[in-house]
């Protein structure tokens, strides 16, 4: 009786939420990889949203370091629900110091669900719209990662 009442309490809860993707569902070959950041005005924190082809998760994004200035590297933190991606940023400027800034990226370090990421490819930053303040508010980064 016990049993019975169990397995019906079980069977009217229904399933559970779906568990997040593991490692094997990272891509084995090079990915399409999009990630889209938004910082405030001369602000070191923001947000992002990140497609990794048909992954899909979004975060927390913190910055140390600089786009300007002599080292002209970042370290970027993504903190996701999935896990944590750490990227460098190294900016390669082009014409005029202020918008757009171009740069290339990389994954550095990264765990959870993506602790095998491997990769990187390139990146814009510009201002949100004119007179908004600093030219780093809008980046993408666009690139390839493996999971493998």
């Amino acid at each position: 009786m016990i049993l019975t009442a169990l397995l019906a309490a079980l069977l009217l809860q229904g399933p559970g939420p779906a568990p997040p993707p593991s490692a094997a569902a990272l891509p084995s070959a090079g990915e399409r990889t999009e990630i889209d950041v938004q910082f405030p005005p001369w602000q070191f924190t923001g947000t992002f949203t990140l497609a990794l082809g048909p992954l899909r998760d979004q975060g927390v994004a913190r910055d140390r370091g600089s786009l300007l200035g002599p080292k002209r590297q970042v370290e970027r933190v993504l903190e996701e629900k999935l896990g944590t991606l750490t990227l460098q940023l190294d900016t390669r400027l082009h014409g005029a110091i202020y918008p757009p800034i171009f740069g290339r990226w990389q994954v550095v370090g990264a765990t959870g669900a993506y602790a095998t990421l491997r990769g990187g490819g390139t990146f814009t930053s510009v201002d949100a719209g004119a007179g908004s303040g600093s030219p780093f508010e809008r980046q993408t980064l666009l690139g390839r990662v493996t999971g493998r």
